[in-house]
């Protein structure tokens, strides 16, 4: 069945439009107070009231929907009108009680989709312990095997499929999960983050995974229960019976090969196990080892090409603003040219860490170095003077906060539209270009095939977008 034929073609809407953030906590506060209820509904003032009291905290004091010229300022007025909208979409639903005082439901796809948001916001991991061990049991029962299908296989099968849907979740995260600890940091905070990511080897599901949920010590029983299942003719037929009579199936060789499928599809799981966990722990130690080598790089001097670049702007820069007028077109000073220079690169090495050796030599003792005496008027000039300096520093931040003021409001502009008088200028153009590609800018830039010429400077004209949150 088509999916929009179960949720209606309008379901996703609330999710996508600009008030989605506050049509989530209301569906949030309407799954919350079913919490304590027999079933997922609520009373329908008791719930209007909740959502009123949320309103009257929120910042936002209007709310005007596009199908709509009504400006909605009452809280209680918007409590309605979003439980409404909701209703509309398909969210929630009504039904008259025998007092006749209306109920809130939430149908069940609804309620399976808001578990799995409560899921992703938590971060919660899938316990392979509870899994397997589940697993283990109930193959291992001898008194659920009268009624084989619905207490043994049918739970069997969806608990596998849920624990290997996990273990592949795991897979494909750790990138992401090694990414969240190196992206934008020092390389003092990288090797902080190491020794703690080492210490707990990861994700903490890793470590499970290779301690106590360690699928291999409950596999053979699994795979002998499941075969023994599947050969023995009474059980197996039994199985085949209550599969019929569960899933509706009229036709006995259909439910024979539908049955047979199932158990052939757990083992299966079950067998692909090794190669699964073995690409686990290669991808997991190619991106721990990528840590390292991260660290290693931005623990190298300012001769890679990173420092160099960044050495050339930041030096023209601290230049320049002593220079507001000078002339784009002006060759670089030979102070400049000198960092394009080959230099070997170094690194902390396993050298690095050897005790360093203890001269005997006896030699006089330096006299101690007196500071220059300072009075109150020659400190505020030094402090005004390095506040000034780091006032007119290029920063990721400085830079995010000059886009944000040219932006105005506005989604998007063209990188020519900024107005380029010195060579200061173009430093800045330069490093919004730089720091538009870094994912935690509150921009980003797309490269145009338009080329712009300005002052003796040619480049391609890139578009500069509000980075979407």
């Amino acid at each position: 069945m088509d999916l929009f034929q179960i949720v209606g073609d309008d379901f996703f809407k609330p999710l996508t439009s600009i008030y989605k953030s506050i049509y989530l906590r209301c569906l949030k506060i309407v799954y919350e107070s079913y919490r304590t209820e027999l079933s997922y509904g609520i009373d329908r003032e008791l719930l209007i009231q909740k959502l009123t009291y949320y309103f009257d905290d929120l910042s936002i004091a209007d709310i005007q929907f596009e199908d709509a010229d009504d400006v909605i300022t009452d809280s209680k007025n918007k409590a309605s009108t979003f439980l409404r909208k909701l209703k509309d979409y398909g969210w929630v639903e009504y039904e008259i009680g025998p007092d006749q005082r209306a109920k809130v439901n939430m149908p069940n796809h609804v309620v399976t989709i808001l578990r799995s948001f409560e899921n992703i916001e938590s971060g919660k991991e899938t316990e392979y312990q509870s899994e397997i061990s589940a697993i283990y049991s109930l193959l291992t029962n001898p008194d659920l095997l009268r009624n084989p299908y619905p207490q043994v296989i049918k739970p069997v099968y969806d608990r596998t499929v849920d624990l290997f849907t996990a273990l592949k979740l795991l897979n494909s995260s750790i990138k992401k999960y090694i990414d969240e600890l190196t992206a934008d940091k020092t390389a003092e905070e990288i090797i902080t983050d190491y020794f703690v990511y080492a210490e707990n080897i990861g994700s903490k599901a890793y470590h499970r995974l290779n301690t106590s949920d360690n699928v291999s010590r409950f596999r053979n029983m699994i795979l002998s229960k499941l075969n023994d299942i599947r050969v023995n003719p009474d059980i197996f037929e039994r199985v085949v019976w209550g599969y019929q009579t569960v899933e509706s199936i009229p036709d006995i060789d259909s439910a024979r090969d539908q049955t047979r499928k199932m158990i052939n599809d757990i083992m299966d799981y079950f067998n692909s196990y090794d190669d699964l966990a073995e690409e686990i722990r290669k991808k997991h130690s190619r991106y721990l080892g990528n840590t390292v080598r991260r660290a290693r790089f931005l623990l190298m001097n300012t001769n890679n090409t990173e420092g160099k670049i960044s050495t050339i702007l930041q030096y023209m820069a601290e230049q320049l603003n002593q220079d507001e007028i000078s002339h784009l077109d002006e060759d670089a000073p030979e102070e400049i040219c000198s960092l394009f220079n080959v230099f070997s690169q170094g690194f902390i090495s396993e050298e690095s860490i050897k005790s360093m050796p203890v001269s005997k030599r006896i030699t006089d003792v330096e006299e101690i170095f007196s500071p220059l005496s300072l009075s109150d008027e020659e400190r505020k000039a030094i402090r005004q003077s390095v506040s000034e300096k780091n006032k007119n520093r290029f920063t990721k931040k400085s830079i995010n906060a000059y886009v944000k003021e040219m932006l105005h409001g506005s989604d998007r502009m063209l990188a020519s539209t900024i107005d380029v008088r010195s060579r200061r200028d173009m430093i800045r153009l330069i490093l919004i270009s730089l720091y538009g590609q870094v994912s935690k800018s509150e921009y980003e830039v797309r490269r145009t095939d338009k080329i712009i010429r300005k002052q003796g400077f040619t480049y391609n004209d890139f578009e500069i977008r509000r980075r979407k949150k």
